[in-house]
């Protein structure tokens, strides 16, 4: 990240050394040059995996194989719209380093495991993914669940809505938790908000109940820039 707000409280007191980020640049500053590489590809890893080529190195079995996880995690096993032909290659070539054959296998047993949510409190639900945002001088929470099923959370709703509203309270204008089905490629629509006509007209739906939003996947590409512009207007 290069975002201030995604860093620790102590981010002031270290001295910054680079940036790896496959995120919109942000308000970060440094006191020396920095080596930075930033690309806009579905994950860092795919970065990662660059780098591994450039320098001249093979990352071994073990960490080609976190990295390929991470890969299909941030890509939602290729179905975000954030996933790019150079995810695709860095996963593959990291399969074979890693001995996995099967990749979409990976993936949904990946995702099956990141959907275990039984006796899990709502507010670690909510904070396992969890960013802030500073949309035009407002602070804007979002959080995203990825799940193979939704049914897995819905009779949890009233309560995610109530860690919501606290998280909130917090100094927050909105705090947002994303639902998404990857199964359906679509996300249910979770907030509290000063505004929440702003928020629900950001996507083009209204601000009653928790609207579905068909084919977002992204929190990056389809939520952060939507609600950006909508801070904006």
């Amino acid at each position: 990240y290069s975002d201030l707000n995604q860093a620790p409280d102590d981010f002031k007191d270290c001295t910054l050394k680079g940036i790896v980020d496959h995120h919109k640049l942000g308000d970060m500053t440094s006191s020396a040059p920095l080596e930075i590489v930033i690309m806009p590809v579905g994950c860092t890893n795919t970065i990662l995996k660059r780098m591994y080529d450039y320098l001249g190195f093979v990352p071994p079995k073990n960490i080609a194989g976190a990295m390929l996880c991470a890969i299909l995690s941030d890509t939602v096993i290729f179905k975000s719209p954030t996933c790019t032909p150079a995810d695709k290659a860095a996963a593959a070539e990291l399969a074979e380093i890693a001995g996995i054959e099967d990749i979409e296998a990976l993936g949904m047993e990946l995702f099956t495991a990141k959907s275990a949510v039984k006796g899990v409190a709502a507010r670690d639900l909510i904070m396992r993914d969890f960013k802030d945002f500073n949309m035009s001088g407002s602070k804007v929470g979002i959080g995203q669940l990825e799940l193979v099923d939704l049914k897995l959370l819905e009779d949890r709703i009233p309560e995610l809505l109530a860690d919501l509203a606290a998280l909130k309270a917090e100094g927050r204008h909105t705090a947002i938790l994303l639902l998404t089905d990857i199964m359906k490629e679509g996300s249910l629509l979770l907030m509290v908000s000063d505004d929440p006509a702003k928020i629900a007209g950001a996507f083009g739906t209204t601000a009653e109940g928790t609207p579905w939003l068909p084919g977002v996947m992204s929190r990056k590409k389809q939520v952060v820039p939507n609600l950006e512009a909508a801070f904006k207007a």
